[in-house]
């Protein structure tokens, strides 16, 4: 065996530079969005909803707390936004906010019972989460607001005793160190085999991975059906006889097959994810309407990006649509991630795919919970990417030195000495 034509640095240098780039990237990706979430948290939206005050108690208590709560939240780290049980409900079902403070409207009845003779009855303030944005979410909430709760219990016992003077006692002066308890409870509960709110992100990963894997398929079977490329089976290569095709019938053919298979492609994906293991699905017209729409999007985006570039394509649609759009931090808050990767949720297709599931699967399929933005986003991905893609061998096309066609060699003319 000759080993000598692989001794040459220019027949292996490409791939081992590739390699230590890749090797240099992808852990600065990954560990940059989930290594520190609470260090990179910015504005994380949550509620402040105090509720109108039953008669009786200290008046004016529980505006005092409301008060110390938002004066204790870190502005830089909490975007907390003051309004009523109604509008939290509604923020909620629209996966506009991650948690909520709720000041109830028996907190001041019950603090007079903390220095009364009464039967001591404690308030409850509740932090409320958003179960269906991941466990992660629901930590960076209730981390942050702990210790502002925390400091505000604190203060509302200095105050309560030093409203009541001497006259506690020891008991009442030991509760009042703790006012008021808090209670951290999900805002809806999340059905069973949801994965702790993960499944939606694994559906989207899913659905991503068969239209790239199904455009790195489709690309080589159909150039080796017209001839332009052999194909191999183990230790089996053929090639068949040319077909011209140029290369935006070559595309769009491609783009056929694609888009034809996708729907049973969603569907099988879909049935395995429901029947096979249980994932509760309420609204299985739209989650398969999207998962389609999901793999016909990134397929014609990762054939196009093969039709531009040929062969390297192979690497720039897997450092695309797998490792930007896992490195974009998709189960960590967009307001948790560094600046650099909360710029890529822009632009990779992990983010409105995830929201769109989510929002099927526990918002109720409401648009403004991101399934709107989710169909938009893919829109105009799938345009967009069809475009270049068309516009990319429409010019090759044009010129005749970039032909596909296989050119046939002029036999080399043979000498025949003269008698």
């Amino acid at each position: 065996m000759r080993l000598r034509h692989f001794r040459n640095p220019r027949v292996w240098r490409i791939p081992v530079i590739m390699i230590v780039l890749l090797s240099i990237a992808l852990p600065a990706c990954y560990l940059s969005g989930i290594a520190d979430p609470q260090g990179h948290l910015r504005k994380l939206p949550v509620a402040l909803v105090l509720a109108t005050q039953e008669p009786g108690g200290p008046a004016g208590a529980a505006e005092a707390l409301a008060d110390g709560i938002r004066a204790g939240a870190d502005p830089d780290k909490l975007d907390m936004t003051t309004m009523s049980a109604t509008e939290m409900s509604t923020r909620f079902a629209d996966d506009d906010i991650y948690g909520a403070v709720v000041i109830p409207a028996d907190f001041e009845r019950s603090l007079s019972t903390l220095t009364g003779d009464a039967a001591i009855v404690r308030p409850v303030v509740t932090v409320r989460t958003n179960a269906g944005d991941g466990s992660l979410a629901a930590g960076l909430v209730s981390g942050n607001l702990g210790p502002v709760l925390a400091a505000a219990q604190r203060a509302l016992g200095d105050q309560l005793r030093a409203a009541a003077g001497t006259a506690l006692t020891p008991a009442q002066s030991l509760v009042l160190r703790e006012p008021f308890t808090v209670s951290t409870v999900p805002h809806e509960v999340l059905p069973a085999r949801s994965g702790y709110g993960l499944t939606p992100f694994y559906l989207a990963l899913v659905a991503i991975l068969i239209g790239f894997i199904g455009a790195s398929t489709i690309h080589p079977s159909l150039d080796a059906a017209i001839g332009f490329t052999p194909s191999e089976l183990g230790p089996l290569t053929s090639r068949r006889p040319y077909q011209w095709a140029g290369r935006v019938t070559t595309l769009l053919a491609k783009f056929a097959v694609l888009a034809g298979v996708a729907p049973l492609a969603a569907a099988l994906l879909q049935l395995v994810a429901t029947t096979a293991i249980g994932v509760p699905v309420s609204h299985p017209v739209e989650l398969w309407l999207l998962l389609t729409a999901t793999i016909v999007a990134v397929g014609i985006g990762a054939l196009s990006v093969f039709a531009a570039f040929g062969s390297p394509g192979a690497l720039l649609n897997t450092f695309f649509f797998v490792a930007l759009s896992l490195a974009s931090g998709p189960t960590v808050p967009v307001e948790a991630l560094p600046g650099w990767l909360r710029s890529l949720t822009t632009v990779t297709a992990m983010h409105p795919v995830l929201d769109g599931v989510r929002a099927i699967l526990f918002f109720d399929a409401r648009g403004a919970a991101g399934l709107g933005h989710a169909w938009i986003r893919l829109g105009i991905g799938a345009v967009a990417g069809a475009a270049l893609g068309l516009l990319a061998a429409w010019l090759y096309d044009r010129n005749p030195r970039l032909t596909r066609h296989p050119v046939t060699a002029t036999p080399a003319p043979v000498l025949v000495p003269q008698p």
